[in-house]
């Protein structure tokens, strides 16, 4: 039975994966590494910032000291900031199936963005109130496609016990994602998982329970079906 929906937020709710793409390739470039398109969204784009930066780094042989890495690190947050220019392209659809899902589940978010982007767009865009759990970047060490983002999601809602008469376990969770990192994490957490192909050809998401094209005029009372028994 489905008892609660964590939702990843940039590539689901925030149309800015590339916006990062772009940011995160500037920042490259000011140590003499090109970033294509291609590897950011086959290797890092589930990553955090930090991660990326990490991961990018390894695979061209460069070693950062600590400040170069903070630098890096600011460049690339002053890049993304310059281009969103306090704009929010959020999905279509978005804001009425999340506003839907509320009335029935308990949502909670799990992203590797920072929290400030995260808390800033769903205020802006009148969303924060229904979510009762935000994790961010600083709350977890590892990211997509570990589990770790997903379960502190769900300890954290379990935590709000309110009227609840017993714990959420992960069977009982759906995970909404973009990414194949995302859908990994969500299996290795023992949830099931409802791709959405903002970011990646369904053929590459072939590991979640449901691939969808859009929130868009999607019915929640799907999002239970992929909790009925398989007939």
């Amino acid at each position: 039975m489905l008892r609660a929906i964590i939702f990843d937020f940039n590539g689901i709710i925030l149309d800015d994966e590339p916006l990062h793409f772009r940011a995160m390739q500037e920042a490259m470039a000011d140590i003499n590494i090109t970033l294509t398109r291609e590897d950011y969204w086959a290797k890092y784009l589930p990553f955090d910032d930090v991660d990326c930066i990490e991961a990018v780094c390894r695979d061209h042989s460069v070693q950062l000291p600590d400040e170069e890495r903070a630098r890096l690190l600011e460049l690339k947050f002053a890049s993304y900031d310059r281009q969103l220019q306090n704009r929010y392209p959020i999905f279509p659809g978005v804001p009425e199936f999340i506003h839907s899902a509320s009335q029935r589940y308990p949502l909670a978010l799990a992203s590797g963005a920072r929290r400030q982007e995260i808390e800033t767009t769903l205020t802006a865009t009148g969303l924060k109130k229904y979510f009762q759990v935000i994790v961010a970047a600083e709350d977890f060490t590892l990211g997509k496609p570990h589990p770790e983002s997903f379960l502190l999601a769900l300890k954290q809602l379990n935590d709000l016990t309110g009227n609840r008469p017993s714990l959420i376990h992960p069977e009982e969770c759906l995970v909404i994602e973009d990414s194949v990192g995302g859908v990994g994490g969500a299996k290795a957490a023992g949830m099931k998982c409802l791709a959405v192909t903002n970011s990646y050809p369904p053929d590459t998401l072939q590991e979640a329970t449901r691939v969808v094209h859009s929130l868009e005029d999607l019915e929640i009372q799907l999002l239970a079906e992929l909790f009925e028994p398989a007939s």
